[in-house]
Order: C-alpha cells, then sequence, then structure tokens
C-alpha cells in the first residue's frame, strides 16, 4: 500500500527513479524528452515546452510535480538507446496516442524556433516507429512552426 501513495506523492508510475516505461503518459514524454535532446543541446525553452506537454495533455493530469516526472522519465531512458526507447514507447502507444507523441515531438523540437538536422533525423526515424502516416506527418510538421511566429 505503501508504494500506491508514494506514486501518488510523485506523480509518476514509481514513486522513484524509474527503470521502465510503464504508461502512454511514460511513452509520450519519453518521445518528447528524446526529441528536445536529439539536437545534442537542451535550451530553456525546451525544458519549458517540456513542462508545458505536463500542463497541457490530459494524460499528465495526476503528475503533482513536474520536474520529478521528468527525472524519472530522463532515469527509465538514460542509457537505453534511442531505438529501444522508440519501440517501447510504440508498444505502450494506441494510434491516436502515436500521433498525439509525434505532434508533440514536432512541438518541443521547434520550441526554439529552429529544427536542425539532427531533429529532423529523429522526428523521421520517430514517424517510421510510430506509423505515423507521411501525409499526417507532413501537415503536422508544417503546422506547429506556425505556433511560433511572432511577425
Amino acid at each position: 500500500m505503501a508504494n500506491i501513495t508514494k506514486k501518488k506523492a510523485c506523480g509518476c508510475a514509481c514513486g522513484a527513479a524509474k527503470e521502465a516505461l510503464l504508461t502512454p503518459a511514460d511513452a509520450i514524454m519519453a518521445v518528447a524528452i528524446l526529441a528536445v535532446s536529439s539536437d545534442g543541446k537542451l535550451d530553456k525553452s525546451e525544458i519549458y515546452d517540456l513542462e508545458n506537454v505536463l500542463i497541457m495533455n490530459p494524460l499528465f493530469k495526476e503528475v503533482e510535480d513536474a520536474g520529478g516526472y521528468l527525472s524519472c522519465i530522463a532515469s527509465a531512458i538514460a542509457n537505453k538507446g534511442r531505438g529501444t526507447v522508440l519501440k517501447k514507447a510504440a508498444s505502450l502507444l494506441s494510434q491516436s496516442l502515436r500521433e498525439t507523441a509525434y505532434a508533440w515531438a514536432v512541438h518541443v523540437a521547434a520550441s526554439d524556433r529552429k529544427v536542425v538536422g539532427a531533429e529532423h533525423k529523429f522526428l523521421s526515424e520517430l514517424r517510421k516507429e510510430l506509423k505515423i502516416h507521411g501525409v499526417l506527418a507532413g501537415k503536422i510538421n508544417a503546422v506547429v512552426p506556425m505556433l511560433y511566429r511572432t511577425k
């Protein structure tokens, strides 16, 4: 019973550093973390956007501590290899949530107002692993940058 209480207090499925992704929410956040880190650097706007994923998506309504949850997911995917993490994430997601995961990945990758080659490569790999139709991916890739326009 204590373990269940810990889970709720932490806001994630484990209550402590994770060893594995366990839920669709975990899978979507893991994909988002991989997306923002795919260019080899992480800036404040990308961290802010990861927190916004938590706030905006109802899958994360049980998360009470955004920083703790992000740390748990980062721990769960550390040193596992991108391909392994993407396969596990795909196995946890329905087709509609795969589309959601892809859209969030594009969103957070574009948060610094540029998507560089490494991020394009990641998004292409993600699209294939999640079996996102190319037409839908193209639409998402076109719309998300519109959200960041300043003029």
